[in-house]
């Protein structure tokens, strides 16, 4: 473990001098001038005798330099981080810096001194500024300039990122052609980096359409990572907290630093606190050859006072124009955990985000109606949205009237598709799975067409009809079965939903979903619902369901736990971030590692897990008109 002992290293900030520079006379009416003047009185770029030279070239060393003063990152000394790059070069600690925080690749070539062409310095913005997603996306849309239509997509696409960003990251006179292989010239420099740094602090928005009438992507980041991010090794997850503090333990007695973290319900055992990815990368291996299951993870202290940087994408749909939303579950056979990538894929969604919290189990938590069958009952303390028949959308708390009615005797249902509990009254519907998974300690009446036409006792686990219901019972609902459901008897499961509102809307309700806390209503903070501070209070991954002001549909995605791209969002600052979207209701959905958001057939953002995007049990998606 000697390499991993002398990995943990601290971190040597260098200081970034900010002089006072004269102003640029030859950018008087150039049309880079304001962003000339601008970077000029930051102390980004360097003026020599009252000259600025926006016609010379700048190399890729003096580029990434620009762009790392206008991001605001710390310097750090060179450790060669790139191969042709010595620490004797004037502007290694930039380079070095670029690396660290991901601007450069690690180990590779850099030719520093040579001129940056116009397409490389595109995308290096585009990327610094997190919407590389966006620039895969956009790749095959139809191109802005005669000449980059043979670039390969990933430059094509972050070229049309940076020439339709609100403001624009590309700015220069209009021109039929961009010439990627020439050379940029310090004006280009300027205009380019100056967007950097207006969108560093101000953020920058980038919208367009999703290829259906009345569906636009809207993504938006802001803020940058001033401070230099850590690097763990991650050795283990466990639902029980003394199982993390015992391989915690045996770690920390080798004389590893070791914290354990709570994370979506799991203690997540972490090693270290590596200045470097490659540092962390060397005791992955290290640990790995040791027989642990091993994930690098970035981290920050304290994330939840930091001003940034926050990376928010939004679907928003206009229902008007015939688009559906509705939620789907499992693989559409049962109900199981699976990706939301997969989900739009099998549905052919224009897009989805994921849906409700789940249990530890994967069985969806709150409200989950589709098509008029309820698949999960509603929790009375949590709020849950409801799709109308006309494609409205109603927030409210909501509670379940459900009871299962013979022509002599009434009983009332205790839940839908879940684990059946003491003495309790379950009803399972086809898409729970093939069977109700239940154990013997129960009597089970399988109902087809409205009539029972069996039961069993003491046996568990019945077949599910997919034309039918299962209605199961443990203890007194089980006597009450065995005394009221033989075979041949009319039976009528009736379910209503009962908002606490009253609202009279919810009577047209065909899908609903739950979540909670309720985030907005009437365009006013609501309460939290007694949700724990934990994820109220503090910033996690979030995915949200706005109404805005016009009637659209807004569906949010908020990446977290990621600091160089994104902090996530505590549940106020997802309110606010609702608000400038312009929605006046909204309600929080499931989080953290199950935030998910695809548009397009591509996944639109960066799931948190470490294992990548998390399955999940039901999802909303965005289906086209139909016919």
């Amino acid at each position: 473990m000697r390499v991993l002992a002398c990995a943990l290293v601290s971190i040597l900030l260098l200081p970034l001098a900010v002089q006072a520079q004269p102003p640029a006379t030859d950018a008087a009416g150039h049309w880079a001038e304001d962003r000339i003047r601008l970077l000029v009185r930051r102390g980004i770029v360097d003026v020599t005798g009252g000259l600025f030279s926006p016609d010379l070239p700048v190399t890729r060393a003096e580029f990434i330099a620009w762009l790392v003063r206008a991001l605001g990152l710390p310097l750090r000394p060179s450790s060669s981080a790139v191969t042709d790059v010595p620490a004797s070069h004037p502007l290694a600690p930039y380079v070095e810096a670029a690396v660290v925080f991901g601007l450069v690749p690690r180990g590779q070539t850099f030719a520093p001194d040579a001129p940056v062409t116009r397409a490389d310095a595109v995308a290096q913005v585009v990327s610094a500024l997190g919407y590389a997603f966006e620039a895969v996306a956009l790749a095959d849309e139809p191109p802005l300039y005669d000449d980059v239509a043979e670039l390969p997509p990933a430059l094509r696409g972050a070229i049309a990122v940076a020439a339709r960003t609100d403001p624009p990251l590309w700015q220069e006179p209009p021109a039929a052609q961009f010439r990627p292989s020439a050379a940029l010239t310090r004006a280009e420099a300027a205009g380019l980096v100056g967007g950097a740094l207006l969108a560093s602090e101000q953020g920058l928005r980038l919208r367009y359409a999703l290829g259906a009438e009345g569906l636009d992507l809207l993504v938006e980041r802001r803020g940058v990572l001033r401070i230099p991010p850590l690097w763990r090794v991650q050795v283990g997850a466990f639902t029980r907290e003394d199982n993390a503090r015992r391989l915690a333990a045996a770690v920390e007695a080798r004389g590893l630093p070791v914290v354990v973290e709570f994370v979506d319900g799991l203690y997540k055992v972490r090693v270290g606190a590596f200045a470097t990815p490659a540092e962390a990368a060397l005791a992955r291996d290290e640990l790995a050859s040791e027989g642990y299951p091993t994930w690098v993870v970035q981290t920050v202290a304290n994330p939840d006072i930091l001003p940034g940087p926050f990376r928010v994408a939004a679907v928003v749909v206009d229902t008007r124009r015939g688009l559906q939303i509705r939620p789907a579950v499992g693989d559409g056979q049962r109900m199981r955990r699976v990706r939301t990538t997969d989900v739009a894929r099998r549905l052919r969604a224009l897009a989805a985000v994921n849906a409700n919290f789940f249990s530890p189990s994967g069985d969806p938590l709150g409200c989950l109606m589709v098509d008029g069958a309820l698949l999960s009952e509603p929790d009375p303390q949590r709020s849950c949205a409801g799709l109308t028949d006309d494609g409205g959308v109603v927030i409210d708390r909501v509670g379940w009237d459900a009871a299962v009615v013979t022509p002599d005797a009434r009983a009332t249902l205790d839940g839908v598709n879940r684990e059946r509990g003491s003495h309790e009254l379950i009803l399972y519907r086809p898409p729970f799975d093939t069977s109700t998974r239940t154990n013997p300690y129960g009597a089970e009446a399988v109902v087809r067409g409205g009539v029972v036409v069996a039961v069993t006792d003491g046996r568990g686990n019945t077949a599910i009809p997919p034309d039918g219901v299962v209605i199961s019972g443990h203890g007194r609902a089980r006597q009450w079965i065995l005394q009221h459901l033989a075979a041949g008897t009319p039976v009528d499961v009736q379910v209503r939903l009962v908002p606490a509102s009253g609202d009279p809307r919810w009577e047209r309700v065909r899908h609903a979903v739950g979540g909670g806390p309720r985030l907005l209503a009437g365009g006013q903070l609501v309460s939290d619902e007694g949700f724990p501070a934990t994820l109220v209070s503090l910033r996690h991954p979030r995915t949200a369901l706005g109404i805005l002001a016009d009637g659209r549909i807004a569906l949010v995605v908020v990446d977290g736990r990621q600091p160089t791209h994104s902090l996530g969002m505590t549940l106020v600052e997802l309110a606010l971030e609702l608000y400038r979207l312009g929605a006046v209701d909204g309600i929080n959905l499931d989080g953290g590692g199950s935030s998910t958001l695809v548009a397009g057939g591509r996944l639109m953002n960066r799931p948190s897990d470490e294992t990548g995007e998390r399955m999940v049990p039901a999802a909303l998606v965005v289906l086209p008109a139909g016919p």
